[in-house]
């Protein structure tokens, strides 16, 4: 009889356990969606570096980047933009410009689009630029998520 009990209050508490590990990580930094990882903050600066670059600006002021559990949502803050997908995200800010993009379609004699910050939103999941973007204010990713991460350190 005590051991039929005892095991009851060992299947409770594991049943505990995981319903409390089911709520979500609670570790520092977990709303930031993996930017606490170093390994995730490295891929990510190559990548702001590897697109600063290639829109003309070899090196860059400021690198930061935030989390965020909803593409569309973000998008819509970032660049006022409606994508078809709720995916997490990471949406990284780069400044230092002035930023060309070279290899954008523009009408004959038109010029390239210029601008003070380039904006990259990744796949978190993937590491894949979903959206590229330049423009001339930079936007505030603190409406995003308070988490801001700079990657230059």
């Amino acid at each position: 009889m005590r051991y039929a009990w005892a095991v009851r209050v060992r299947f409770a508490v594991l049943l505990t356990l995981g319903a409390i590990g089911a709520c979500g990580p609670s570790e520092p930094g977990a709303t930031q969606g993996g930017l606490a990882d170093p390994t995730v903050r490295a891929k990510l600066r190559g990548l702001a570096l590897q697109a600063s670059s290639a829109n003309g600006v070899p090196s860059p002021k400021t690198m930061i980047a935030v989390y965020s559990p909803d593409h569309q949502a973000a998008e819509k803050i970032v660049s006022g933009d409606i994508v078809n997908d709720y995916v997490p995200v990471y949406v990284i800010e780069v400044t230092g410009g002035p930023f060309t993009d070279n290899n954008a379609s523009v009408p004959f004699g038109a010029s390239p689009p210029q601008g003070n910050a380039l904006t990259i939103t990744v796949n978190a999941q993937t590491f894949q630029v979903t959206d590229l973007g330049i423009t001339p204010n930079v936007p505030d990713l603190t409406q995003i998520s308070s988490d801001v991460v700079n990657l230059a350190q």
